[in-house]
Order: C-alpha cells, then sequence, then structure tokens
C-alpha cells in the first residue's frame, strides 16, 4: 500500500514536473512569437536603414564622377575643333571633342546671342554622360551682368545630384535637358549637324 502511494505521488510529482515543464515551453514560445511580432512593428526601420544605404552609394559615385573628371582633366586629349551658326539659335558656337584614343571623353559646346552667352562641358564613359557643367552668362547691354553655373552628376542616365552654383537643388527639367543636350551632341560628332542637335 505504501508502495502505490509512493508510486501516485511519485506520479503525480512527475505530472506536476511535466505541467511545470509545458508551460515553460508555452511561455518561451510566446515571448518569441511576440519578440518576432515587435521585430515585424519596428521593421520599417530597416526603410530608414536603406535610405542611408542608397545615399551612401550614391555618394561614393559621385565620389568617383569627381574623380574620372579630374583624371579626364589631367590627360593630354586629341582634340577636334567645330564651329556653326543658327539663326535664332546661336550666333558663334563652337563645339570641341576631346578624344582618349578613339573614345569621346568630354565635348565642350559655347556660343552667345544677344547679350546672353554659355559654355557647357559635358563628360562621358563608355559613351554614358557622366557629368555636365554648364555656365550662363547674361544681361543687359548696360546694366549688372548675371553669371549662373549648373553641375549635374548622372550615373546610367540618373541624376544623382543637381547644383545651382555651390548650392543642392531638386532636379528639374533643365537637368533633363542638358542629359538630352549632352546625348544629342554626343551622337552629332557622326554627322556634324550641331543645329540639329543643339538648336531643335
Amino acid at each position: 500500500m505504501a508502495t502505490g502511494l509512493f508510486v501516485t505521488k511519485r506520479f503525480v510529482n512527475l505530472n506536476t514536473y511535466m505541467t511545470f515543464y509545458k508551460t515553460l515551453v508555452l511561455i518561451a514560445l510566446s515571448f518569441n512569437i511576440t519578440t518576432g511580432a515587435f521585430a515585424q512593428i519596428r521593421k520599417p526601420g530597416s526603410s530608414q536603414q536603406n535610405l542611408t544605404s542608397d545615399k551612401q552609394m550614391a555618394d561614393q559615385a559621385i565620389l568617383s564622377i569627381r574623380e574620372a573628371v579630374q583624371n579626364t582633366n589631367s590627360k593630354k586629349l586629341k582634340k577636334e575643333h567645330h564651329t556653326y551658326v543658327a539663326d535664332g539659335c546661336v550666333e558663334e558656337g563652337v563645339v570641341d571633342y576631346y578624344f582618349d584614343g578613339k573614345a569621346i571623353v568630354k565635348i565642350v559646346e559655347s556660343g552667345s546671342i544677344g547679350d546672353g552667352s554659355w559654355v557647357n562641358e559635358y563628360y562621358y564613359q563608355s559613351g554614358k554622360v557622366i557629368f555636365c557643367f554648364e555656365t550662363i552668362t547674361g544681361g543687359p547691354a548696360i546694366g549688372e551682368v548675371t553669371k549662373k553655373e549648373y553641375r549635374f552628376y548622372i550615373k546610367d542616365g540618373r541624376i544623382l545630384k543637381a547644383m545651382e552654383g555651390k548650392r543642392t537643388i531638386k532636379t528639374d527639367s533643365k537637368a533633363s535637358e542638358s542629359i538630352a543636350t549632352a546625348k544629342n551632341i554626343f551622337n552629332a560628332y557622326a554627322s556634324k549637324d550641331f543645329a540639329g542637335a543643339l538648336c531643335n
């Protein structure tokens, strides 16, 4: 009888331990689920990390573009000089192509009309524009002359950064127009139709 009682007590104690163990397991599981749920709730914070990562990648690309431009300007490049005139568009148009071997790596386009003039520099890698630097000077015959400078950093046809003077600006139609002009003038080398590329 005592043995049976002892066995029963052992069974009860074992049952109690099992129940206690199951409770611990359930608590641990529910804690993991809750932690996972909180992790899901917090996950949007990772979009902030993605934004930071995107900005770092853009900054790195801009740095690479600056280095490429400096490298281009430090080389002794072959230059081809062309001039053109187009009524209502340009009075004294100049287009200079710069070659590194057989590749066009830089184009400088300048001109004037009325009281305004401009000098635009376009830089290329593998036939794609990577940087535009535009200087526009103008003003009345008598009065203050104004000068504006624009810089556009480009990767794969996408503007990474736009600047007016030393100020960063939003990308707008002017930036898109600069990319289009850079492509047109690059392609115009074959035909030499500079008016068609720049005035239409």
